[in-house]
């Protein structure tokens, strides 16, 4: 799934996925909040614990596993199997093997069948596929008529290449931002990323920016206004 697969593999195989100082770890809730209101959004209120969810690049399993805490049934996928290893792991300590499932593969070819699922989630990964396009027509097609696709991802902007590569994968290594984790050609701007979609009958219907923001007493990202380094965002598929 990555660009440069030798590199970011190791990277992922060997992440620090649920270390509290992650900072993927500790937005988890956060993004779960964001997944869980869009899919209220679209389907009404309580509609979560009602969803098939796949999860694209689910890493460690963050996502799927609170998902799953919160009620719906949830199938991660990524290519690396030392990821997938730890996500096993930490769904079972969680007691949560019953409502979720992990597959090896990649985000180009997903080995599901058409429409299979209601809700796709792809979180901090569209900016490390092989293939964008490729990407999104499998998410289009294994997405069922009316789905939700959420999404979140990094502008290519020079602030975003200073504050994560320049800044962060230098004096934030704790936080999990690693030397190598992000490759500045891969990241994608918002114009590009709807224009993609668009070819493939994804309607746009939310993109904000995804920024600091200090939530009861804690700092944390959230949508907001800013898209000059993340952005945040869910899609429809017609019916």
């Amino acid at each position: 799934m990555t660009s440069h697969p030798s590199s970011q593999n190791d990277i992922f195989a060997h992440y620090g996925w649920h270390e509290k100082q992650n900072l993927l770890y500790r937005i988890t809730s956060d993004r779960c909040d964001y997944i869980e209101s869009r899919i209220d959004r679209v389907f009404g209120r309580h509609a979560l614990a009602q969803q098939e969810i796949l999860e694209v690049g689910c890493g460690g399993g963050l996502i799927c596993r609170e998902l799953a805490r919160r009620g719906a049934v949830a199938t991660g996928i990524d290519p690396s199997e030392g990821a997938l290893a730890d996500a096993r792991r930490y769904v079972l300590q969680g007691r949560l093997g019953h409502n979720v499932s992990f597959d090896q593969g990649y985000a180009e070819s997903l080995p599901y069948a058409d429409g299979s699922f209601s809700v796709i989630v792809c979180l901090d990964v569209l900016e490390h596929v092989r293939d964008l396009q490729a990407t999104l027509h499998e998410i289009a097609r294994v997405l069922a008529p009316g789905g939700i696709f959420i999404f979140d991802t990094i502008n290519r902007t020079p602030l975003a290449r200073l504050a994560l590569i320049q800044i962060g994968e230098r004096f934030f290594r704790k936080q999990g931002l690693v030397p190598g984790l992000h490759q500045y050609e891969s990241f994608i701007k918002p114009a590009e990323l709807q224009s993609l979609m668009g070819r493939e009958a994804l309607q746009v219907q939310e993109l904000t920016g995804f920024m600091p923001k200090l939530i009861e007493g804690r700092m944390t990202l959230a949508p907001g206004w800013f898209k000059g380094v993340s952005y945040i965002g869910y899609a429809t598929k017609g019916r």
